[in-house]
């Protein structure tokens, strides 16, 4: 035979289930302070600027960097590449570069703007990337320090994005971002 609970048992042990409930919903895990977490939640529906996106990233990415940049150290940005053909790049790659730089020129960084004929993008090659002959030339002629690029992978439904901006003398990583958007009809036509 069963025996039931007793009555004055019953509220306590409901006010623990709903405690132990509740407090397996809630994280008590905080992020590391000055490194945001930049991405858009998978349950949301509404449609996503990428620049708002690319300016958040580029925040976390100036944090970081701190004073590993002095002063007048100058930054070319480079169109973001498609991870599978790191030769290629889309009305998105060039979008995403324009917009990170935007906001290192806010921060009070030198940006240069240079309008090519051809794409200013990074090539791999012996296991690294490496600056094409373009941007080379560009290095030697406006003394710039360090390369704002990065590359984006296409999933089902996201798209993911890696940005770095890169020393150009030595190739060491001074900052770097990762960040993610849902692949909305927007971003899938600024692919193409």
């Amino acid at each position: 035979m069963k025996r039931p609970f007793p009555s004055l048992l019953r509220p306590a042990l409901g006010l623990t289930l709903l405690s132990v409930v509740a407090g397996g919903c809630v994280s008590t895990s905080t992020p590391q302070e000055g490194y945001p977490l930049v991405s858009v939640p998978l349950t949301t529906t509404a449609e996503v600027e990428p620049g708002q996106v690319a300016q958040q990233a580029a925040d976390g990415m100036i944090v970081t960097l701190g004073d590993k940049l002095r002063d007048r150290e100058v930054i070319l940005p480079a169109s973001f590449v498609d991870e599978g053909n790191l030769e290629k790049t889309s009305p998105l790659g060039r979008l995403l570069a324009k917009q990170m730089a935007s906001r290192f020129t806010q921060a009070g960084h030198s940006v240069v703007e240079i309008t090519l004929r051809s794409e200013i993008l990074l090539k791999k090659g012996a296991g690294q990337f490496v600056l094409s002959q373009e941007a080379k030339e560009i290095r030697k002629t406006h003394k710039v320090s360090a390369v704002l690029a990065g590359s984006y992978v296409t999933a089902r439904n996201r798209i993911y994005v890696n940005a770095q901006l890169i020393r150009t003398n030595d190739g060491v990583v001074l900052s770097s971002n990762d960040f993610s958007m849902p692949l909305t009809p927007n971003i899938r036509a600024l692919l193409k």
